[in-house]
């Protein structure tokens, strides 16, 4: 592997960037045409799956053109992967329920549930597989894996962190998925904290883990799947979702990895 200068990194970055914004830009059109309004977990499930194969498909062409392994995106064994992925999963789990103790206990959020237990575990096991293969997994692979390992060949970790959320917020805007004055304030922050979890623990699994558990608890609260009435909604999500497990995540992690130094770059050989 050849030591690549700045201007073929930035090609390759723009490449990787404007494929990803067609990409996601052509499932919105497949789901727009082929799927009903009425909301269905398996036409979601499949939709996910389409946009898991044609980014890994898109990985596999830029890697291929640079003689790359996958290794080199922050990639490791598989096991150690799957633990990877369990602990940014559990690193925003558990300070996730105790926030959410913490919100109903001082009546900051009220929440009322119309399903059944066994059918509302079941309910959150499909859509959290789904939310895996439509963002956590694609998602995480283009910017915690690809373009923050090109940018970290260039950039010290901090300044990697600050640039792959300005490109991950600028294919938000390119994609609609910056429609609200909350979303421009979550979007860039949500960036932010996926690349400190990737540069601390040297693992886009471990931000995989993190964006699958938030994104399943986000999504399963909503109206559109009719298990929860949430009063507070916005502050359960600031204080319980984002504050807490980014707080409390940062801080696990820096003193699991203290000897990280965040002015390393690592450049290809």
């Amino acid at each position: 592997m050849k030591n690549y200068k700045m201007k073929d990194i930035i090609i390759r970055i723009a490449a990787v960037l404007a494929s990803a914004i067609i990409i996601w830009n052509f499932i919105t059109y497949l789901s727009d045409t082929f799927i009903s309004q009425e909301y269905s977990s398996l036409s979601h499930f499949v939709i996910a799956l389409i946009t898991t194969v044609l980014t890994i498909i898109l990985l596999q062409v830029a890697l291929k053109i640079d003689n790359t392994s996958w290794n080199q995106l922050g990639q490791a064994t598989v096991k150690k992967n799957i633990l990877s992925f369990l602990f940014g999963f559990f690193l925003w789990t558990i300070p996730a329920a105790i926030g959410i103790y913490i919100c109903l206990m001082l009546g900051w959020v009220e929440l009322k549930v119309y399903t059944d237990l066994s059918y509302l575990l079941l309910s959150m096991l499909i859509l959290f597989i789904t939310v895996f293969f439509i963002e956590a997994l694609p998602e995480e692979l283009i910017f915690r894996g690809y373009i923050y390992r090109y940018l970290n060949a260039l950039f010290p970790h901090w300044g990697t962190i600050l640039l792959q959320a300005l490109l991950f917020s600028l294919f938000a805007y390119f994609i609609g998925a910056i429609y609200s004055v909350e979303q421009l304030q979550f979007i860039p922050g949500f960036a932010i904290i996926l690349g400190v979890f990737r540069a601390i623990s040297g693992s886009m699994w471990t931000s995989i883990g993190f964006h699958a558990a938030i994104m399943t608890a986000t999504q399963i609260l909503g109206p559109i799947h009719g298990h929860f009435d949430v009063a507070g909604m916005f502050t359960l999500q600031f204080f319980s979702f984002i504050l807490l497990p980014s707080v409390v995540g940062a801080t696990v992690l820096s003193f699991i990895y203290a000897n990280h130094d965040w002015r390393r770059k690592i450049p290809f050989h």
